[in-house]
């Protein structure tokens, strides 16, 4: 009846193998915005409970302002206190160009991806009326 807890039974569910990226996915489902479910780049903002969710979803709070989590009071918008530990979490995630596909970080990828090879270009011409776009 004994066993590692993998196959299931009397230990609980099967678990699975550790993957290659399964930390990673961990990670960032810890970083998701308990609001909107997403793992948002830019401004964290939490409760002074600690609860952590996106500046977008806080901006969007009606008034009276409360913690989504634990319904704690929050001040002014303008008074947010951020959570820079999250915003530095968030900003050493993979990621991958959508146009080369090159592995970076989440906090990279807007630069890489502004001057990617392979990004689609405008016409140079495109002042001039011309709607082409594509690769150079």
């Amino acid at each position: 009846f004994g066993g590692d807890g993998r196959r299931g039974g009397r230990w609980g569910p099967r678990v699975a193998s550790p993957e290659k990226g399964a930390a990673s996915g961990m990670a960032a489902q810890r970083l998701e915005c308990p609001v909107c479910l997403e793992v948002q780049d830019g401004q964290q903002h939490q409760c002074r409970e600690g609860h952590v969710f996106c500046a977008s979803c806080d901006s969007n709070l009606r008034a009276p302002r409360r913690c989504p989590e634990c319904r704690m009071a929050l001040g002014p918008l303008s008074q947010a206190i951020r959570c820079r530990s999250h915003e530095e979490s968030i900003a050493a995630l993979p990621a991958a160009c959508s146009h080369c596909g090159v592995a970076t970080t989440r906090g990279e990828l807007a630069a890489h991806e502004q001057g990617c090879p392979q990004r689609p270009r405008a016409c140079a011409a495109a002042e001039a009326g011309c709607a082409w776009s594509g690769l150079l």
